[in-house]
């Protein structure tokens, strides 16, 4: 007990470490800003206008009565036009989006106002094309515009994102004590002394988990008065951050029992935290990953921040139970892990 209570103080003296919440403020501030107007777009549309046209003999002409039933069943003026007029119906505002059929497929034309009306359009066609039925179409596109999962503003996405994201800098906060057991010779000491190997780890382990716990629902907290955040399931997302920031302290434990030197053990820990980052949407938004699912899949980061945002936007999310579970597992393996190094350590 002795030693945790040194250790906690230890590291709420060092002044660097209110950088971390410094900076995760300032960060989600400035992403904010910056892509405010990337993620203002929804994934749902409004009601517009589909010009089309057929060439002459074209051979899916015969699909033009179930292009024109599926368009007038989900609120889409249908106007039949010339062939070659794409260009001109668009740049007049005749049609938002043109669709021009020919013997090798369909061409879709729009405006960079209506990427996700020519995005629906595609859609349609490409289903249409592939040798969908009208029936099927009719239910698909249906089901596209009543379940659509909103979107975050950039001030709640990346407060999210940069909350979760310095979640894992738990081995920032242990590098303080490990630093000061190696400039005065603590090590050693442990060796010669009948404290126990169980009583060295929670030493390191526990205050870290309390300060990065600290710290984040204090930065969550300061964005979001500053930023006017509302926060849906406020129970599960304090529930999820919290597992978070157990199994980030007991990951930075068994990088320090293992390493020993906290300049390589820092950027060991950082170096996984980018990787888990760069896929997991802190730095790009997972809505808009060039990434496979797979990849993502190897980033607790990702499930994190997905669930979070998720139970934000939605009130619900499939990924809150694997989140919970990769969290909770993740700590299982690291917490007999670490404590296992310390005792390895301590006995060699």
């Amino acid at each position: 007990m002795i030693l945790i209570k040194n250790n906690f103080k230890l590291m709420l003296r060092c002044k660097p470490i209110a950088l971390i919440l410094v900076v995760m403020v300032m960060v989600t501030g400035m992403l904010s800003a910056v892509f405010s107007d990337l993620m203002t777009d929804d994934l749902d549309y409004d009601n517009f206008t589909l010009g089309y046209s057929f060439s002459p003999d074209c051979v899916y002409k015969p699909i033009q009565p179930v292009l024109e039933d599926i368009g007038k069943e989900n609120d889409i003026q249908m106007i039949a036009l010339a062939d070659g007029s794409a260009q001109r119906t668009i740049q007049s505002g005749a049609a938002d989006v043109f669709a021009e059929f020919s013997d090798e497929g369909c061409r879709v034309y729009c405006s960079d106002d209506c990427q996700i009306e020519a995005s629906v359009v595609e859609m349609i066609v490409s289903s249409l094309l592939s040798g969908a039925s009208g029936v099927q179409m009719r239910d698909y596109l249906s089901e596209t515009k009543m379940d659509v999962q909103p979107m975050p503003d950039s001030q709640m996405y990346y407060t999210i994102a940069y909350t979760v994201y310095f979640v894992w800098c738990a081995m920032i906060v242990l590098g303080v004590v490990t630093s000061s057991e190696n400039k005065n010779k603590i090590g050693p000491r442990f060796r010669t002394t009948p404290v126990s190997s169980l009583s060295v780890y929670l030493s390191r382990f526990v205050p870290s988990a309390v300060v990065i716990t600290g710290l984040m629902f204090l930065g969550a907290a300061i964005c979001t008065f500053l930023f006017d955040i509302t926060w849906s399931q406020v129970t599960l997302c304090a529930l999820i951050l919290l597992l978070g920031c157990i199994a980030s302290a007991a990951l930075a434990t068994v990088l320090f029992s293992l390493i020993r030197n906290v300049i390589l053990c820092v950027v060991a820990g950082y170096c996984l935290l980018m990787f888990w980052g760069f896929f997991g949407g802190s730095f790009c938004p997972y809505m808009w990953a060039p990434w496979a699912d797979a990849i993502r899949d190897y980033s607790p980061i990702y499930y994190m921040t997905r669930s979070l945002v998720e139970l934000n936007t939605g009130g619900s999310s499939q990924f809150t139970l694997p989140c919970m579970v990769i969290l909770c597992g993740l700590s299982v393996v690291c917490i007999p892990l670490g404590m296992a190094a310390v005792k390895f350590g301590k006995e060699s």
